[in-house]
């Protein structure tokens, strides 16, 4: 997928949510997190949004992620290089959407992550549930105070309402799958 389509296509789902919504650019930085300058410049297109910043953004507009990635949100059959992916950390996390459909309190993620890399994720608040499945290598979660390490074929699920730590140790890459599940209606 294009950077810029990326960016533009973000900057107009942003715009639509916080137009629905009834909200200024004020409110929604006020319930977000995320400055009112680069919510400004996300909605005309010109910034492109961390995976951090845009988790910040749906969550404050409990949304899910993938809402703002998707180009059609009814499609059923997702070819891997149709699949919206964002890379960080100097390439070495990488997470592609293989699954979000508005109104359905579900999203699933294929990533990978280098040797070395670590990711943090904040808190998303109670009724968010993530399930971590890993099909290779090695990854270390870091949830609250509780450390976790996972192998090939090992999972857990556990709430958000505690930040999350993504490690891997190894020297080979981890790849694994997360399901994020919204019980709480108001986040859909």
């Amino acid at each position: 997928m294009d950077k810029n389509f990326l960016s533009v296509q973000i900057g107009q789902r942003l715009r639509f949510y916080r137009q629905q919504r009834k909200l200024s650019l004020d409110e929604v930085a006020e319930i977000t997190g995320v400055s009112k300058p680069m919510l400004g410049q996300i909605e005309r297109g010109t910034s492109n949004p961390t995976v951090a910043v845009l988790w910040k953004i749906a969550a404050g507009l409990q949304v899910p992620i993938a809402s703002f990635l998707m180009q059609n949100p009814s499609i059923k059959y997702l070819p891997m290089k149709d699949q919206p992916f964002l890379k960080e950390d100097n390439d070495l996390f990488e997470t592609y959407n293989t699954f979000a459909s508005p109104g359905i309190p579900l999203e699933n993620y294929h990533i990978r992550m280098m040797p070395g890399c670590t990711h943090h994720s904040e808190a998303k608040g109670i009724g968010v549930i993530k399930i971590v499945t890993v099909y290779t290598g090695s990854l270390s979660i870091e949830i609250g105070e509780e450390e976790y390490t996972l192998e090939k074929g090992d999972a857990i699920s556990f709430s958000t309402d505690v930040d999350q730590m993504y490690r891997n140790l190894k020297e080979e890459p981890c790849e694994f799958n997360m399901v994020i599940h919204y019980s709480n209606p108001q986040f859909i």
